[in-house]
């Protein structure tokens, strides 16, 4: 590979009417990659009733979840050679053919390989635009800026359900896809006006052996934890040997990183303590609790409470509003390390607090209750939406901040992934220990509960609030790892200056 790769190092912060123009340019980049996931979820049952693809469905997710984790991981680095103007353009664009591939897509084998493009684009896309955030905005109001952006996760998960649904049924499903293509020209567009990041040309090999090494581990881990409980038992074949592939993988990447002058994943960021604390949160409460809440809390509203499942986004309102209002007043604050701590403390401390009142729910808690509990775990997520990546931004050293970030967007995505496998495995696992006899798990939808007597639907709903107690109690637990992990974060961080240029290699990070 090239031995000189253009860098965006030591961007001088903007400031003013230029600074708004471009968050806002990079939080429109943002929306139609939020929304895809959300939005394909509800056209999947179309998709494969058309393209008579049924038993390849989960591999329309599982494409796409491999190559985002494959995209997270390895775009940080390629931003900080090649500088994050050109790596976003071009995350962009390919996530803008994969759309149009999934649009046009004739069998289900075709949509499966477009899904993957879409997902190595929005992670390319996702890791560089929190990264080019860190670029354009001072320290000090780093987690503001990244509060504003990070807000635009909750928004979508409130309007993706419901805007899958609309275009499904009056346009039909292909324009799921298609109607992200205006929205990355909006986004492009303002990338490339806005956008503006100083280049320096610096020695060095691109680090293909790390890139490689970390696509498979991410691909590996990926498959095992999605895998595992689900297609198949946590003891199969198929299963350990993903396991197996993932740790020979990681073991060659660290041989890999010790040697690279410009790792993909610098291991001297696991030097600081702030650093590695912070993705413990990460993966912790942003992933495997968030994961949790919004994956199986609609089943206990909806098979124990019989809400509608015409709206689903409605059903997590008053979990994700409360978040995106307190990201955006804390956002203004959270302008120190010692502020971003105490965010964070509170956060973890709070969810962890929620996790517990939403395990006392049983089949006659009434649904006022259960929402006051949605907004005290929304407090506590709006704490932690982009405060635990900004610590992480602020530890490292301007020349790899975006290795730092997309190895924050990894760690957090596959807390993420792991968390909806093996939580979905003690639901499932919960709820059918507890249903009656002649009651087969397969018809717990609202539709099917309905059909059934009321003496068996009755003992559906103690099952599946069983189930959700188990579920949470098991999530209060994990999510105390995180609190641990915040009240153990250093009370001050020395944040990197912006002429930090040195390779990661050449110099420790302190926290």
């Amino acid at each position: 590979m090239s031995q000189s790769a253009p860098v965006a190092i030591a961007a001088p912060a903007l400031r003013g009417r230029r600074l708004v123009l471009c968050i806002v340019s990079l939080a429109v980049a943002l929306v139609p990659v939020q929304l895809d996931a959300l939005v394909a979820a509800t056209a999947l049952p179309t998709i494969a009733g058309e393209l008579g693809g049924f038993a390849q469905l989960a591999w329309i997710a599982t494409a796409y979840l491999l190559a985002m984790a494959v995209g997270t991981l390895v775009s940080g680095r390629l931003g900080d050679l090649f500088g994050r103007r050109a790596l976003l353009i071009s995350a962009l664009l390919v996530f803008g053919t994969g759309s149009l591939l999934s649009g046009i897509a004739p069998s289900m084998g075709f949509l499966i390989a477009a899904r993957a493009v879409q997902g190595l684009g929005a992670g390319m896309t996702f890791t560089t635009l929190i990264a080019a955030v860190a670029d354009v905005a001072p320290p000090e109001r780093r987690a503001q800026y990244q509060g504003i952006v990070g807000a635009i996760a909750p928004v979508t998960m409130l309007l993706g359900p419901w805007a899958g649904g609309l275009v499904t049924d009056n346009l039909g499903w292909r324009w799921v896809f298609l109607l992200n293509l205006p929205l990355i020209a909006v986004a492009l567009g303002g990338v490339v006006a806005f956008l503006r990041l100083p280049v320096q040309s610096v020695g060095g090999r691109v680090d293909v052996r790390g890139l490689v090494a970390s696509t498979v581990t991410a691909s590996a881990i990926v498959l095992a934890v999605t895998w595992g409980g689900n297609e198949y038992a946590w003891s199969s074949p198929q299963v350990l040997t993903a396991v197996v592939v993932a740790v020979a993988a990681l073991a060659a990447l660290v041989a890999a990183e010790r040697r690279a002058t410009h790792p993909v994943l610098p291991l001297d960021l696991f030097r600081s303590r702030t650093v590695v604390l912070a993705l413990v949160v990460l993966a912790v409460a942003m992933g495997v609790v968030l994961m949790s809440m919004t994956n199986y809390l609609p089943a206990y509203l909806e098979l124990v409470q019989g809400r509608s499942a015409a709206n689903s986004g409605l059903l997590l309102v008053p979990l994700l509003l409360p978040a995106i209002a307190t990201a955006a007043v804390l956002g203004r604050w959270t302008t120190t390390t010692v502020r971003i701590r105490a965010a964070i403390i509170a956060g973890t401390v709070i969810l962890a607090g929620a996790c517990v009142l939403l395990a006392t729910m049983s089949a006659t808690t009434p649904g006022w209750q259960t929402g006051a509990y949605q907004v005290v775990a929304g407090l506590g997520l709006g704490a932690m939406f982009m405060s635990p990546t900004v610590l992480v931004q602020n530890a490292a050293p301007a020349s790899v901040v975006g290795a730092a970030t997309g190895t924050a967007g990894f760690v957090r995505m596959l807390g993420a992934a792991a968390g909806t496998g093996a939580l979905g495995s003690v639901f499932a696992h919960a709820v059918g220990n507890q249903l009656p006899a002649g009651v087969d798990a397969a018809t717990l939808t609202p539709a099917g509960v309905a059909a059934l007597p009321e003496a068996a639907q009755q003992a559906v709903r103690e099952a599946v609030a069983a189930g959700s107690s188990t579920l949470f109690w098991v999530t209060a637990a994990i999510s105390l790892v995180a609190v641990v992990a915040a009240v153990t974060l250093p009370r001050r961080t020395a944040v990197q200056p912006a002429d930090s240029t040195a390779p990661a290699a050449d110099r420790a990070v302190t926290a």
